[in-house]
């Protein structure tokens, strides 16, 4: 029989950690490969409130309570790193097993043994698990043509597969990657599983969604931070903001860290396309990030200058408050299920008005009944205030207040 290794690649993703390495607690040992990337920590040091060189206590803890629970060996490292491919090198290198499996903190796979085995025997060396990449409502998200369910390589035959070459498998952002040999692969997939890549808590979606910000522009020539990360950044560091303050922001910056993420279309999962048990682990893993979504009333913080992304139910109108003064723009794009590619460029609506301080605005959406099934409405909020406003309310280490309402909403 084949000793099997997990090698996970952690960073204060433990939205779904837990259920990852119970559904594989019968390997032989399972490796966390935490830390961050150098070029990340001017960001999210202050959001994780702690000096990202040293091991987080939390992570660390958690490990060691679930070996032990569990009866597997975890072994935790950590370090910082100054990219993808060093981090996957080294996270490969720390592990024993004849067979290493290379999973993500959000990947809950339906693996066996058996399966494993399986492979160890064949005259393959990488093999793959079949993967659903599910967003909010138990929804799959994707481009223009994507299938709804894709062969994603995970599992490697360690004397077979170098650390460096296993990187040329993976799906990676931001490294360079050589063609591989259709050969290497056992034509089977090993497994199901359920990838939920955009569905976090407000602190997983910031951290998710601060990195790959940070890794946009240090590829990019590696220039600092720029947009609306940079924007939330500059507000933070004028006052003292707790972290779930700063996560809420950051959490609801980009359209990808709500789960809907710019020209892609959005599927439902079914049988037989999907398997009803990959769907079943999603929804129960998914269950609390799901509930009360479409929203009919959101309120919270924002930072001007740093748009805001929300779900909204679909209604006849929306009622915007906003505690601080200035120029705002609301816009507003319907979601369908098997409708075309999110464009945020071309919103259904847009509208422009001056803000007063805790003075209701309502916008007006028409009656914009479809035949087709409605996930809800996607509403980008901004505002642009002056220097001496922000920089009162920053200083004060206070985020503005906001309120969305929906107006007679759908089916209510």
């Amino acid at each position: 029989m084949a000793s099997i290794s997990v090698v996970i690649q952690f960073f204060e993703d433990f939205d779904f950690i837990e259920r990852v390495v119970e559904r594989l607690a019968w390997v032989d040992e399972i490796v966390v490969n935490d830390g961050p990337f150098q070029f990340t920590r001017a960001l999210l040091e202050p959001l994780v409130g702690r000096d990202l060189a040293q091991p987080s206590p939390r992570a660390a803890g958690l490990f060691a309570l679930l070996g032990r629970r569990l009866g597997v060996p975890i072994h935790y490292h950590h370090g910082v790193f100054a990219g993808e491919r060093e981090k996957r090198i080294h996270g490969y290198g720390l592990a024993s097993g004849d067979v290493v499996l290379s999973v993500d903190a959000d990947e809950l796979l339906l693996l066996e043994r058996q399966a494993v085995e399986h492979f160890w025997a064949s005259g393959a060396v990488v093999a793959s698990f079949d993967c659903v990449n599910f967003t909010y409502l138990n929804l799959v998200g994707g481009k223009a043509g994507s299938p709804l369910v894709a062969r994603k390589p995970f599992a490697f035959k360690r004397e077979a597969i170098t650390a460096e070459h296993h990187l040329d498998y993976l799906w990676l952002v931001g490294v360079e990657q050589q063609a591989v040999a259709s050969e290497d692969f056992l034509p089977e997939a090993l497994c199901g599983g359920a990838h939920l890549t955009t569905v976090r808590s407000a602190y997983g979606a910031s951290i998710k969604f601060g990195f790959y910000n940070c890794l946009y522009f240090h590829l990019h020539g590696e220039r600092g931070l720029e947009g609306s990360f940079q924007a939330a950044r500059q507000f933070f560091a004028r006052g003292t903001f707790d972290a779930a303050a700063q996560a809420e922001v950051y959490g609801r910056a980009m359209a990808d860290a709500i789960g809907f993420p710019n020209e892609q279309l959005f599927r439902r999962a079914a049988a037989p396309e999907v398997p009803e048990a990959v769907l079943q682990v999603a929804q129960e893993a998914a269950a609390a990030y799901n509930h009360g979504l479409p929203r009919q009333r959101l309120n919270g913080r924002l930072v001007p200058g740093v748009p805001l992304y929300a779900l909204m139910a679909a209604g006849s109108g929306l009622r915007v408050s906003l505690a601080i003064a200035g120029e705002a723009r609301l816009r507003v794009q319907p979601l369908v299920v098997d409708g075309p590619p999110l464009d945020l460029g071309q919103p259904a609506v847009e509208q422009r008005w001056t803000a007063e301080a805790l003075q209701p605005h309502a916008l007006a959406l028409g009656d914009r009944a479809t035949d087709d099934e409605r996930i809800g409405d996607l509403v980008e909020l901004l505002v642009w205030s002056g220097e001496e406003a922000t920089a009162a309310w920053a200083g004060a280490s206070l985020a503005p207040p906001f309120s969305l309402q929906v107006v007679d909403p759908a089916g209510a």
